[in-house]
């Protein structure tokens, strides 16, 4: 059975990090190029907020006793095949796993305006995926 309270507390973890990224005014993306701090604030909190649905979708599968994945894209791609995610929604979740872990093991090499395209335009997937969580499991 799905632990409810730790998916709460993932659940809320990810909420608490995508508001440290809404609350950081859009400088445009020259500015954000330049400025270390506001850059250093959006990948942390990314990051953070992303490997929050990698831990979600990897206890819901154990819980639920489904084939172990043995890559992160796996987990959503287990998730969608059991109706937990859509399968866009899948995809987008697995392009997020590979884009966090661009900002964790390759941090010189990433390209800012990946970061910022990311920050402007995909938490909503993030979001969707936490919705899901929340409406499948009733939390």
């Amino acid at each position: 059975m799905v632990d409810k309270p730790l998916l709460n507390r993932k659940l809320e973890r990810t909420e608490e990090h995508l508001k440290q990224i809404y609350l950081k005014k859009d400088p445009g993306i020259v500015a954000f190029t330049k400025n270390r701090d506001l850059q250093s604030i959006i990948l942390f909190n990314l990051s953070q907020s992303i490997q929050a649905c990698i831990d979600m979708g990897a206890h819901i599968i154990s819980d639920s006793g489904w084939e172990t994945p043995s890559t992160q894209a796996d987990i959503f791609e287990i998730l969608a095949k059991n109706k937990i995610i859509s399968r866009p929604l899948a995809k987008k979740m697995i392009q997020m796993a590979g884009f966090r872990n661009r900002i964790v093991h390759e941090y010189e090499k990433i390209d800012l305006k990946i970061v910022y395209t990311v920050w402007r335009k995909h938490l909503v997937d993030v979001e969707r995926f936490c919705k899901a969580v929340v409406l499948k499991y009733k939390l």
